[in-house]
């Protein structure tokens, strides 16, 4: 072996005198490090206890021998050459190699090789110090094992995760909540949860953060531009990350993490929605058959209840005529019995009359309420080719009220809407939606595109039993007399614009209940 290039002069160092040679032997003796030194063919010339435990072989059956009798087979040979390259351009080679035991076992050895000055003119030796690192070796892959397992479940996950440090950062995600963010059309999905929660929430939200309460399965809405919505169970939990530094060995530096985790539940939603609102449409046409039938009724006792009392009127006018003590005479006995026959008919109209629903009214979104509305009119706003333009306030209050009655109303005002733009040769149909809240009031304002409403009808259309159109949907035709007496009911206001031009613009409030705001109407 060629003799090392000489390497940079030793630095002088005085040692005390009470240090002896004997002293040095013993401390490196009983060193918890496997000391070895060998010369420049690899001899082994000395060895310590920690050496001998560590390997299995007792010093004599070591020294005399070459170090290669510690090699194991699967070590590659670019290694050594690593190693003996450094050690031949005066270099020390830190490493780890895999070495085997006396009994044959590997273990992973954490090597340091350093060139021995030669002093004089003879051969140059190497002190070897290494530790066992199987340990050390085992822990570090089963943790790199570890965190792959993780990455990669979490990279194929169904559902969207992201990690957010203290500042609110996103400093971890997957590949599915990168696929919200391009859906939801940018922005920080993770921001857009986390307002969501805090409106939904409210104190629940700031306590569960406050306490670092873990949160599950909140159901979250998203609209979407220009595509349907998304539905998204969220959940969110913390944990907190110790401190690498070293001044933190022993105290308590942390920082906190959110993880949130966000499940698609949009189909599972969409399939509820399609059945609540098959649902909500057989009930709606129910209610609107039972209010079309209470109204051809009261007319009919409307119109029977005239020639009644004309008969009635006339049957007493007879009966003063005979004076008081004669015989009636047959006419006085026709006008009894048709009067009798009359007012039977009248009775047994209005037997036969539906009753008045009477659901328990309770705090009502208007968002929602029109969203369903227009769900369940998409058909013929779709077949009349009527574009709608819906802006829904962000955060609505709600209002007291019967929801399957506002439901009617909204949809008898569409309804009308549509049919006044659904004519041959009408080229503008264009349906604009809007919810606002102001000074106490609940506002809903419905404008569409339409020939609009001549003055000399503005009043008119809200008198029962007149219609300007054909009956929809098997119903018989009302006008707004039925949307006029659910506002009524709940002690709303109906108005329609006059200064308005280009169609017509309705205008529909109501007071607003003293619960609350009520829930963000979506985010994205």
């Amino acid at each position: 072996m060629a003799t090392p290039a000489p390497s940079a002069a030793p630095v002088s160092r005085a040692i005390p005198e009470h240090i002896t040679d004997a002293l040095f032997h013993h401390a490196v003796d009983q060193s918890a490090i496997a000391i070895s030194i060998t010369d420049a063919r690899a001899t082994v010339l000395y060895v310590n206890r920690a050496f001998c435990a560590i390997t299995g072989y007792a010093a004599e059956e070591v020294v005399g021998r070459n170090q290669s009798l510690l090699s194991y087979k699967s070590t590659p040979k670019t290694v050594y050459q690593e190693l003996w390259q450094a050690l031949t351009d005066g270099r020390s080679w830190t490493g780890r190699l895999l070495n085997r035991r006396k009994d044959g076992s590997p273990y992973v050895a954490e090597l340091t090789v350093t060139p021995l000055s030669a002093q004089g003119e003879g051969e140059p030796h190497y002190l070897g110090m290494h530790w066992d690192a199987t340990d050390e070796h085992r822990l570090s892959q089963q943790l790199t094992n570890h965190k792959q397992l993780i990455e990669s479940v979490i990279s194929v996950a169904p559902v969207a995760v992201a990690l957010l440090n203290s500042d609110g950062r996103v400093v971890l995600d997957n590949p599915a909540y990168r696929r919200i963010a391009s859906e939801l059309g940018g922005g920080e999905p993770a921001h857009a949860v986390m307002g969501a929660l805090q409106h939904s929430l409210g104190e629940a939200f700031h306590h569960a953060v406050t306490h670092r309460r873990a949160l599950s399965g909140h159901e979250l809405r998203f609209e979407r531009p220009g595509g349907e919505a998304r539905w998204y169970a969220c959940s969110l939990a913390w944990f907190e990350e110790r401190s690498t530094l070293p001044d933190a060995f022993y105290g308590d530096d942390r920082s906190d993490y959110q993880l949130l985790v966000m499940h698609d539940i949009s189909a599972s939603k969409r399939q509820e929605e399609a059945l609540r609102l098959a649902a909500m449409r057989a009930m709606l046409s129910e209610g609107e058959f039972n209010q079309s039938l209470r109204e051809t009724l009261a007319g009919a006792v409307f119109q029977l209840q005239r020639p009644v009392n004309l008969i009635a009127a006339a049957a007493a006018l007879q009966k003063r005529r005979c004076g008081p003590g004669a015989v009636c005479d047959p006419l006085a006995r026709v006008l009894a019995d048709a009067q009798a026959a009359g007012e039977q008919a009248i009775a047994t109209l209005q037997a036969a009359m539906p009753p008045e629903p009477h659901e328990p009214a309770g705090p009502v979104n208007l968002n929602e309420v029109l969203r369903d509305v227009l769900m369940l009119e998409t058909d013929a706003l779709l077949s009349a080719g009527v574009t709608v333009d819906w802006h829904p306030a962000h955060v609505l209050p709600s209002v007291q009220g019967d929801p399957a009655a506002l439901r009617n109303l909204f949809r008898q005002l569409i309804g009308n809407a549509i049919e006044a733009m659904n004519v041959r040769g009408w080229r503008e149909r264009a349906l604009f939606l809007r919810t606002a809240a102001h000074g106490g009031q609940v506002e809903a304002e419905i404008v569409d595109t339409g020939p609009g409403i001549p003055e000399a009808l503005r009043l008119k259309i809200f008198e029962p039993f007149f219609s300007t159109k054909p009956s929809r949907g098997g119903a018989r035709g009302v006008g707004l007399a039925l949307a006029q007496e659910i506002v009524s009911r709940h002690r709303g206001v109906l108005e329609i614009d006059p200064r308005h031009t280009g169609g017509c613009r309705l205008l529909v409030s109501f007071p607003a209940s003293r619960g609350g705001a009520a829930a963000p109407e979506g985010h994205g």
